[in-house]
């Protein structure tokens, strides 16, 4: 199994990889991204931009933490008689936002509502920090969701918020794409990333860990 794992995140490196350099060579998948424009900013349009309108939404930090972390934070720590609910989210929040700052300024690119793809010069498009924001913050809220209802673990399991974060994380991507918010090769960057990120995440299991071995415990959760 630590085998087939290791195999996944080799992939996952090598697929991010192999964007890196197309979109660097203007390669056959970045001359696919305005094959992908031209089409979505054609024929998406109306009802059909609404309905993805919706999907974009998962990956919009604001509508996410202003709508589902805040309130279930704080709802967490009431019931939980804890901060971790309240200090995991801005940890994530700050920490995905500066990670997302660093790899957008590797390499400049314009958005395809521009109409143009340059790089090097302005632009933040490369890759999509909203498709990231789809896997790790839509996790965060759900685990936050059974903090503040506890009965949910008993069919909701934690390997079900997973799977739930990383399809939430795929639509995501795939509106960006339809909505032309992002180039094709933005979202495949990410969608290679996000999965590995959300990983890490869940195995730093950052709502129940101690910080040190005698840390006070009410339940699962520690008081800091």
């Amino acid at each position: 199994m630590r085998r087939r794992s290791w195999g996944w995140y080799l992939v996952a490196v090598a697929v991010m990889a192999g964007v890196t350099a197309d979109v660097l060579a203007d390669g056959p998948l970045r001359r696919l991204d305005w094959t992908v424009h031209t089409f979505c900013d054609a024929h998406v349009r109306g009802g059909w931009m609404s309905a993805v309108h919706v999907f974009t939404q998962l990956g919009q930090r604001g509508v996410i933490a202003g709508y589902v972390l805040v309130p279930l934070a704080i709802l967490g720590a009431v019931r939980a008689r804890s901060a971790r609910p309240v200090l995991v989210p801005i940890v994530v929040v700050a920490l995905l936002s500066l990670l997302q700052e660093g790899v957008k300024s590797v390499i400049p690119r314009t958005y395809p509502l521009s109409d143009v793809d340059v790089l090097w010069k302005h632009g933040d498009a490369y890759p999509s920090g909203h498709t990231l924001n789809g896997f790790l913050l839509v996790w965060v809220g759900i685990e936050l969701l059974v903090v503040v209802v506890p009965a949910l673990d008993r069919w909701l399991t934690a390997r079900g918020r997973r799977d739930f974060a990383l399809v939430t994380g795929f639509l995501t991507g795939a509106a960006l794409t339809a909505a032309d918010e992002h180039w094709l090769t933005d979202v495949l960057f990410s969608l290679a990333l996000g999965p590995v990120l959300l990983a890490g995440l869940v195995a730093a299991e950052p709502f129940t860990r101690r910080l040190w071995a005698g840390e006070p415990v009410r339940g699962r959760y520690p008081r800091i």
